[in-house]
């Protein structure tokens, strides 16, 4: 039996050491567009490879077909990845948020691993090859690139559009398409927003552990909490990245969105109460000063414009004015970004749409219209949040497909 698997990813790494393992004799082979495997692996986790997350339920993977993607992620969810990996040597740790890293915290050593496996195993890897056209005839699948291969099992394991630098082109939408596939529309997720705040530069280097929530017309939609990090061009940070996929369809849909964020980094009550101590204990104190402590500097000048307070005024006027002091609270815990755009696949970390699931079977992600093709990983209409989730569909979509594949010829 012949597998080629096009893609060298996560996802497409994994299958083939399970492929290859159930099956010794099989011939296992990827097709890798860049000059090695795993390029997207390293960027993972700022380069330390957030591989899963301890933490897991149907809230954090998405797609147009709800509940797609847990019916695959139960099969081979967080802690049966944990297992599976100690044995080819990779151990856990866990940290914030339950995002799980590998003990030595180098994403490197994650994917020397994985290599190590593939080649123990004898997976054949074909570097600097991309496969443009794929056609099945007379129950083989004829792969088109610098050379022509044959297969009897065709895996399409491309990516998506995010992180262009690492290969991913969408060229898997099109050999999809070619085979009769619907594409749902992509857009980048777990990426930067932008905001046209009109002191947005200079709040730049601006950095809070705290709460941000999305607002779409006014409404509040959810709340993250996580690092909140100041841009010239207006938000990043894990807890904006959490929220992105959410702005960016109501984006899509020409809705107004905002995001909300606690510059304080306590809760509201907390705020109110250091706010009433200040007033007390400073009374006579000029506006800007009162704000010292509390919050970065670069911030001040930006809150006593909301609350429309002026530099020079004395914060005594607080205590008569409840009005403006409620007005000061609210600048704290809920500071608000108008968000008029998104960064690009560039710049993010997943891709929303893809191959649409309905097509595929749910139990071997096998196309419901060519036998023998398969697909896994980002190129599915599947996407996960920020926090290792999407390296768990990998390794989910990885196996389902791998146990289907494994039993086909017997």
């Amino acid at each position: 039996m012949n597998i080629s698997i096009i893609g060298g990813g996560p996802s497409g790494i994994f299958l083939s050491i399970l492929i290859k393992k159930a099956n010794p004799d099989w011939s296992v082979r990827i097709f890798e567009r860049n000059d090695r495997v795993g390029k997207k692996l390293l960027a993972t986790g700022n380069g330390r490879c957030n591989y899963t997350n301890e933490k897991l339920d149907d809230t954090n993977f998405h797609s147009e077909n709800i509940t797609f993607p847990m019916k695959v992620i139960e099969k081979f969810d967080n802690f049966d990845t944990m297992e599976y990996l100690k044995t080819i040597g990779i151990y856990p740790i866990v940290e914030k948020e339950g995002r799980v890293y590998p003990l030595s915290l180098q994403g490197s050593s994650v994917l020397d691993l994985l290599r190590i496996e593939m080649e123990r195993l004898g997976v054949e890897i074909i570097l600097n090859e991309k496969i443009n056209k794929t056609i099945k005839k007379d129950n083989k699948f004829l792969l088109y690139g610098l050379k022509k291969y044959e297969s009897d099992i065709l895996v399409i394991a491309t990516g998506g559009l995010a992180m262009p630098s690492s290969g991913s082109d969408g060229i898997g939408y099109r050999l999809a398409k070619e085979f009769g596939h619907n594409i749902i529309d992509q857009y980048p997720t777990i990426v930067q927003l932008e905001s046209n705040f009109d002191k947005m530069k200079s709040l730049k280097g601006v950095r809070i552990d705290t709460d941000a929530s999305l607002y779409v017309e006014g409404e509040k939609i959810s709340t993250k909490s996580g690092d909140v990090l100041f841009t010239d061009y207006g938000l990043s940070g894990p807890a904006i990245l959490d929220l992105s996929r959410l702005a960016i369809q109501a984006l899509k849909r020409d809705k107004n969105v905002e995001i909300g964020v606690n510059i304080v980094g306590i809760s509201t009550d907390e705020i109110q109460s250091m706010i009433e101590d200040r007033v007390k204990n400073l009374e006579g104190i000029d506006a800007t000063s009162f704000f010292i402590g509390i919050i970065n500097k670069k911030l001040i000048q930006s809150v006593l414009n909301v609350v429309q307070f002026q530099l020079d005024e004395k914060i005594v006027s607080i205590y008569h004015d409840e009005k403006l002091s409620k007005a000061i609270i609210n600048a704290l815990s809920d500071f608000r970004f108008k968000i008029t755009g998104y960064k690009g696949f560039g710049n993010a970390q997943s891709t929303i749409g893809g191959v649409d699931t309905v097509e595929v079977y749910e139990h071997s992600l096998e196309s419901k219209f060519v036998e023998g093709l398969y697909f896994i990983g980002e190129v599915l209409d599947v996407d996960g949040d920020c926090g290792g989730y999407n390296l768990q569909w990998a390794w989910s979509s990885a196996f389902v497909a791998g146990s289907n594949i494994k039993n086909k010829g017997r």
